[in-house]
C-alpha cells in the first residue's frame, strides 16, 4: 500500500511515488499535487515545512490503520486459515478409563 495525499491549492487525491522522490530525480511535494506544485515552482512559491510535515504524518496514520483494519494473511499473500481449535479440550485415556465407564461396557 502507498501513501495517499490530499492537495492544499485543487484538493484532489493523488499518490506519490515510495520515497517522495520521481523517477526523474525530481522531489515529490507532499502538499500539493503534480499540476499545483508546477504552477507552484512558478510563482515561486516554496513548500511550507509545516504542512509538509503534517501531511505525511497523517498520510501514514490512515495507511497504519488501513493496514491493522486488513485481515491477516501468511508470508505468500494468502489469507490465514481462522483458528480451527476444538472448543473442548481432547479426553485424555484416564478420562475414559474412569470406573462409570468400565461399569458401562461390562453391562
Amino acid at each position: 500500500m502507498r501513501l495517499l495525499f490530499v492537495c492544499q491549492d485543487c484538493g484532489c487525491r493523488y499518490l506519490v511515488p515510495l520515497g517522495l522522490a520521481y523517477p526523474d530525480g525530481g522531489r515529490a511535494s507532499s502538499v500539493w499535487c503534480a499540476d499545483c506544485q508546477r504552477a507552484a515552482a512558478a510563482r515561486g512559491t516554496a513548500e511550507p515545512a509545516e504542512l509538509a510535515a503534517v501531511a505525511v504524518l497523517l498520510a501514514v496514520r490512515a495507511l497504519k490503520a488501513a493496514l491493522a483494519a486488513r485481515p491477516d494473511r501468511t508470508a505468500d499473500g494468502r489469507p490465514a486459515r481462522p483458528d480451527r481449535r476444538p472448543s473442548r479440550p481432547a479426553v485424555s485415556s484416564r478420562g475414559r478409563t474412569r470406573p462409570g465407564a468400565a461399569r458401562t461396557r461390562l453391562a
